[in-house]
């Protein structure tokens, strides 16, 4: 894969996934014993407890993972774990505090789903390692909206904070943010998609030429 467009460089992602596997492995300790009380229907009274439990820790694992990539919240996948977890932490609040106890397998076959599409979402995540290209960037500037063709711009000006996004063709999802690194202010674009299918350049639907004219302007000023 070629290098980047002048002045823009390639940033490695900073993602740790090991806590939340150890997170994870952990969680489906108490989802183990769900599904024993399932298969000998025993100990009824401690069958939401439990389930509230296993939801509990299944959601820290599901945060420490999705919160690393800052374009994961628009993963498909994880979107619909997402609504798995919510639905999951639903019927168990309905169920416990409606005293509907002979209802109590509703939430545990939507904690059982949580398992399989949680772990389907934080696997795309972990095979996700594409680069963050960054530039320099003046704060004050703002963006000239010619340069980004199909993407969805919710700030025009320079914010510390995700700024757009763009879903391509082939699955891959692009988030525009600001950051600030050692007092110097950085546009970025985050690549969420494995590297050995990585778009070319072309295909961001970006002007780099257009962004490079501002950036540049920068470094003529200092």
């Amino acid at each position: 894969m070629e290098e980047p467009p002048a002045p823009w460089t390639e940033v490695e992602v900073e993602a740790q996934y090991t806590v939340t596997l150890f997170a994870f492995s952990w969680a489906l300790l108490p989802v183990m014993f769900m599904l024993m009380m399932t298969v000998f229907d025993r100990y009824e009274n401690h069958r939401l407890p439990l389930a509230a439990a296993a939801l509990l820790m299944l959601v820290l694992a599901f945060v420490s993972g999705v919160g690393q990539r800052r374009s994961a919240w628009s993963e498909g996948r994880v979107q619909l774990a997402t609504a798995s977890l919510v639905g999951a932490a639903a019927s168990l609040g309905l169920v416990w505090g409606l005293n509907l106890v002979e209802w109590w397998w509703v939430p545990y076959g939507l904690v059982f789903g949580s398992v399989a599409t949680m772990f389907v979402a934080l696997n795309r995540l972990a095979s996700c390692t594409t680069p963050t290209i960054r530039c320099a960037w003046p704060a004050q500037s703002r963006l000239p909206m010619t340069a980004f063709d199909g993407w969805r711009i919710h700030h025009g000006a320079w914010t510390n904070g995700t700024m757009g996004n763009n879903h391509l063709s082939d699955g891959t999802i692009l988030t525009l943010f600001g950051q600030v690194d050692n007092d110097a202010t950085y546009l970025c674009i985050d690549r969420l998609c494995p590297v050995e299918l990585r778009p070319k350049w072309d295909a961001l639907g970006v002007d780099f030429g257009q962004l490079a004219i501002v950036s540049n302007a920068l470094d003529g000023e200092e």
